[in-house]
């Protein structure tokens, strides 16, 4: 039951990803990345190997949809993924200013990374200085949304998931 509601998590970061982000464009000219804050709230909740392949395949589904440098989205989403879970096991993961600072250093890493391996495999083409422009964007975004996303996400889970199977690390909620 709890794999189940995580990739209807995933299934749903997909479409918020590749229809409700146009609605943040208009008000905001920025995309928040919620194939990253999906990945940030399975790494929260379920450690660092559940966080590392749900980052692997969301990332790898979010560069085919992208039409970008394949497996860049992966890599960095696997990675944060993982480092989430294995960072949280030592910090108390219910403090919203947490979540915020853990949404805008993962969506800086996820920025810096994406253009050094752009930057590493197609040099012809560069990076703009209105990338970094959105990415800023994005990242302030992404450090707002973060701390509603993961508790929105923790509150759902908590009425679909029956309690008797218990949380991931109850000394830890």
């Amino acid at each position: 039951m709890t794999v189940l509601f995580y990739i209807f998590a995933a299934a749903g970061a997909i479409v918020f990803q590749t229809t409700f982000t146009e609605y943040f464009f208009v008000w905001t000219t920025a995309r928040p990345d919620a194939m990253l804050l999906a990945t940030l709230y399975i790494g929260v909740r379920r450690g660092p190997e559940s966080g590392l392949v749900t980052g692997f395949f969301l990332g790898l589904l979010q560069d085919i949809l992208s039409g970008g440098l394949l497996g860049s989205n992966s890599l960095s989403k696997g990675l944060l993924g993982y480092l989430t879970g294995g960072l949280v096991r030592n910090i108390a993961r219910r403090n919203w200013f947490f979540l915020a600072t853990l949404g805008f250093f993962t969506t800086l890493f996820d920025v810096a990374l994406w253009a050094l391996l752009s930057l590493l495999f197609q040099p012809e083409l560069g990076i703009s200085t209105n990338y970094w422009f959105d990415s800023l964007k994005t990242t302030i975004l992404n450090t707002v949304l973060a701390p509603f996303a993961i508790h929105l996400l923790s509150i759902i889970e908590g009425r679909i998931v029956p309690s008797s199977l218990g949380v991931p690390y109850p000394n830890r909620s």
